[in-house]
């Protein structure tokens, strides 16, 4: 089906044409004068209408930016040249009205002979074909009368201040893209652990006394130990006797236990072997009392500077920090027009060394490999893609004008494993107006009935009567021209 535009069509009443074009396939006649689609923006909304109405569209111009945009949209383009010349190859050569005859007597007498000189007395053939033009004169006046409009009507689209909060699968858009930066990264601080280490062990005497009848004898290595579980060894083997009975006058007077002293050795170096006398009380393997009667001594101990799991913290918190900021800063050089998404900044270290608590040193450090990710927007291509998101919840009856589409906030919302890109979208639709329905709906009402056709139709802003009747409007649709005025912003 071909449809020629009128040089005033705007896009609304293109769309409606295309929608209510009762066959599939639809070819658009542009005129040179029109200008509604040497937009860009209206050619491809022009194109998703189409394809929303199942429509195979096509578009028959001259006009290079039309056929440039209608190519981007892959909208075939036919020029209207071809079709011109097309047109000329199926004519057939007439001379008002008379081309038969003239047709006729080349058949009759031969190619090259011209046509018979009319008789005397056919002079009533001519009077006969003048009344037959004057009839069909007649009858074209008739239908241009029947057709042409007996009155214009100005109709305005109404204008309103639509919006919406989307909510957009961040993974899903072509304009948003995962940007990743890497670095390795080494941060150190100063050892504030400290230990204390034993570097040479305390010595004494033990007594060790023998209650029994028997004499007992304590090996090497024998382990004597303090009541809070300081140890020491003997360093040699010892007899201590057993159990003697005293005499006076060789009269047995008591008994007298056995005792033998031997030196001993802290099992741990450092001065917490150095333990005041008496504090030594217990003995392993054998039944014996012991005590050191002297405090032992000649422990001593160093303090080493060593790394404290505090300084191990430090260090790993500051590779971290100077990650997040190096790594964003590399994000943000790659984004060119583009803008980062602060709240899908993530960054994963891998640690590759670290110092161990407890090391003697004087220096911690952390090394790590680190990967930063966030998701990169293009602003022109969000735009494009939320205006889409923002037509499909117009209202019907109304269309959205892409050219005055808005951002509002944009915020990132946590859904599950995904994100979801919250915008608050403005902008104005317009109504759709579709001259011929309105036609119907006018014809033979009453211009004080403007009113109620304002109220069944929220699309509509304004109707007047431009030329013709001014109280009633014609009864037949057809006499009744809808000019449609754009609104101003």
């Amino acid at each position: 089906m071909t449809i020629y535009l009128d040089p005033m069509d705007e896009l609304n009443t293109i769309v409606h044409k295309i929608r209510t074009a009762p066959d599939p396939e639809v070819v658009l006649v542009v005129p040179p004068e029109n200008r509604a689609l040497r937009d860009e923006i209206n050619v491809k909304l022009l194109a998703k209408y189409a394809q929303d109405s199942q429509k195979q569209l096509a578009i028959r111009t001259d006009d290079p930016l039309v056929s440039k945009y209608a190519a981007v949209n892959q909208i075939p383009v036919i020029a209207l040249e071809e079709t011109a010349a097309g047109e000329a190859d199926g004519e057939t050569a007439e001379d008002n009205g008379f081309a038969p005859e003239a047709a006729a007597a080349k058949d009759e007498n031969g190619p090259s002979r011209r046509p018979k000189r009319e008789r005397p007395g056919s002079g009533r053939a001519g009077y006969e074909r003048v009344f037959v033009v004057l009839l069909v004169l007649a009858a074209v006046l008739g239908l241009a009368y029947y057709h042409l409009p007996k009155a214009i009507i100005v109709v305005t689209p109404k204008l309103i201040d639509f919006a919406e909060t989307l909510e957009l699968p961040l993974a899903e858009l072509e304009g948003a893209e995962m940007v990743a930066a890497q670095a390795t990264l080494t941060r150190r601080t100063p050892a504030t652990g400290r230990k204390t280490v034993g570097i040479t062990g305390a010595s004494g005497v033990v007594a060790l006394i023998n209650q029994s009848q028997s004499e007992v004898v304590v090996k090497k290595g024998t382990v004597v130990e303090t009541s809070s579980g300081i140890q020491f060894q003997t360093v040699r083997d010892v007899v201590v006797p057993a159990v003697q009975a005293q005499y006076f006058m060789d009269i047995p007077t008591g008994l007298t236990a056995g005792k033998a002293e031997v030196e001993i050795a802290a099992v741990e170096p450092g001065s917490r072997g150095n333990v005041a006398a008496g504090r030594i009380t217990s003995i392993h393997g054998y039944d014996l009392e012991v005590r050191n009667v002297e405090p032992t001594a000649g422990g001593e101990d160093i303090v080493l500077q060593v790394a404290a799991e505090e300084d191990l913290k430090r260090a790993r918190a500051m590779v971290e920090r100077d990650a997040a900021q190096e790594l964003s800063d590399a994000i943000k050089a790659k984004l060119g027009d583009g803008i980062m998404l602060e709240e899908t900044f993530k960054i994963e270290i891998q640690w590759v060394n670290l110092s161990q608590a407890g090391e003697e040193t004087s220096e911690v450090f952390a090394s790590g490999m680190c990967l930063g990710k966030a998701f990169m927007l293009d602003t022109g291509q969000l735009g494009e893609e939320v205006a889409q998101a923002l037509a499909a919840k117009v209202p019907p009856g109304f269309m959205i004008d892409p050219r005055t589409v808005s951002l509002g906030g944009v915020q990132l919302v946590e859904a599950g494993q995904e994100y979801l890109l919250r915008v608050e979208a403005r902008a104005v639709i317009q109504g759709v107006i579709t001259p011929n329905e309105l036609a119907d709906m006018l014809a033979g009402r009453d211009v004080g009935e403007f009113p109620d056709v304002l109220a069944a139709d929220p699309a509509i802003a304004r109707i007047e009567v431009e030329n013709g009747v001014k109280d009633k409007l014609p009864t037949l649709p057809r006499w009744l021209k809808i000019k449609v005025e754009q609104p101003s912003y």
